[in-house]
C-alpha cells in the first residue's frame, strides 16, 4: 500500500476572505518598517484582532513602523520568510522544520502557554457523536488544517502511516480548512466527521468562543511537540536580529506587554533550539521512508 503525505491532493474549503497586507502602525507613519508575518493557525481576523496591538508594540520598541502581513497557506508564510520578504514571522512547527532544513531558517523564540513550550495534536468529533477513538473516523468525512501543518496534518497522516494506511484509503472524504478554528467550526457544525487541531488553538478557543468547543469533544492527544516558534531568515541583519530578541525574551516583564500576552494566552516568550523539533522531523523522515518504499 502507497504511503504518502499530508501534501497529497486534497482539497481546500474556502471558508474566509482573501487576506490582504494590512499595515499595523498609522499611514502617515513614516519610520522605516518591521515586517511581521503571521501564519494562519487561525482564521485572518481572529488573528488580526488578537496580533496587531502586540506587533505594533513590537514596532514601536524598534522605532519602526508595523507592517502586518498575512496569506492562505503556512507554505506562502514560509516562502516569505525564504525571499527575505518579512523580518519577523509567527510560523507552525511542522513549517519551521521544513524552512529550517531548505534554507536555514532560525528559531528567534518561542511561546511559552500554560507554564510548557511543547504542544499537541487533539483528534476531535462532535459532542454528539457515538465516535470514541481515532479508529472509529474509518470512512468518515475529516478535517485537515493545512497541507504544511505538524498537528493539523502531519500528525494524522503519521497516526495513519504507521497502520499502513493513508488518508485516501481510510477516511471517505477529506479537505484542507485552512485553520484550526476553522475545522473546529467544520467539526460542531457537522461539516466533518473529525478533525486534528492545534491543542493551543482548541484551548484558545474554549476561552474566547466556548459555543464551538462545547460541540466538540477530545478523542485522542498526541505526544508532546516543541511550539510553534517565532522565526527569522538566518541572514537577517545581526543587530536586528539581536534587538527583536532581546525585546521577545523581556516581554513579560512589562505590564502592558503582559496584558497583550494575556490575550493570546501565552505566558512569555522563551529561548528556543531547533533539537526540540526533532520529533516534527522524524515523523516526516519516516512517512518519506515508507513512501519510497511502496510500490
Amino acid at each position: 500500500m502507497s504511503i504518502i503525505s499530508c501534501n497529497e491532493d486534497v482539497p481546500r474549503v474556502d471558508m474566509e476572505d482573501v487576506v490582504k497586507d494590512e499595515g499595523a502602525s498609522p499611514v502617515n507613519d513614516r519610520r522605516p518598517a518591521i515586517r511581521v508575518a503571521v501564519a494562519a493557525m487561525i482564521s485572518p481576523e481572529t488573528t488580526r484582532d488578537f496580533y496587531k496591538d502586540l506587533i505594533r508594540l513590537i514596532a514601536n520598541r524598534m522605532g519602526r513602523r508595523a507592517v502586518f502581513l498575512q496569506r492562505r497557506t503556512y507554505g506562502e508564510v514560509n516562502a516569505m520568510v525564504a525571499e527575505k520578504e518579512v523580518d519577523v514571522a509567527f510560523v507552525c512547527s511542522g513549517p519551521y522544520v521544513q524552512g529550517h532544513d531548505e534554507f536555514g531558517m532560525e528559531i528567534l523564540a518561542v511561546p511559552v502557554a500554560h507554564g510548557q513550550d511543547v504542544y499537541h495534536s487533539y483528534i476531535i468529533v462532535h459532542r454528539d457523536s457515538p465516535f470514541e477513538t481515532f479508529d472509529d473516523l474509518k470512512g468518515k468525512r475529516f478535517a485537515f488544517t493545512d497541507p504544511h501543518s505538524n498537528t493539523g496534518c502531519l500528525v494524522p497522516t503519521y497516526m495513519l502511516a504507521r497502520q499502513e494506511e493513508t488518508p485516501k484509503s481510510f477516511f471517505k472524504d477529506t479537505f484542507f480548512s485552512g485553520s484550526h478554528d476553522n475545522s473546529i467550526r467544520a467539526v460542531a457544525e457537522g461539516q466533518a466527521d473529525g478533525a486534528a487541531v492545534d491543542s493551543l488553538i482548541w484551548e484558545f478557543m474554549k476561552n474566547i468562543d466556548p459555543s464551538l468547543t462545547d460541540r466538540t469533544r477530545i478523542i485522542e492527544k498526541s505526544p508532546p511537540y516543541g511550539i510553534p516558534p517565532v522565526v527569522v531568515h538566518p541572514e537577517l541583519n545581526p543587530e536586528l536580529k539581536k534587538r527583536l530578541k532581546a525585546i521577545f525574551l523581556s516581554f513579560h516583564d512589562d505590564r502592558e506587554v503582559k496584558a497583550l500576552l494575556d490575550r493570546l494566552q501565552i505566558d512569555r516568550f522563551g529561548e528556543g533550539k531547533d533539537t526540540m523539533y526533532d520529533t516534527v522531523r522524524e515523523m516526516r523522515r519516516w512517512i518519506k521512508e515508507k513512501r519510497e518504499e511502496s510500490p
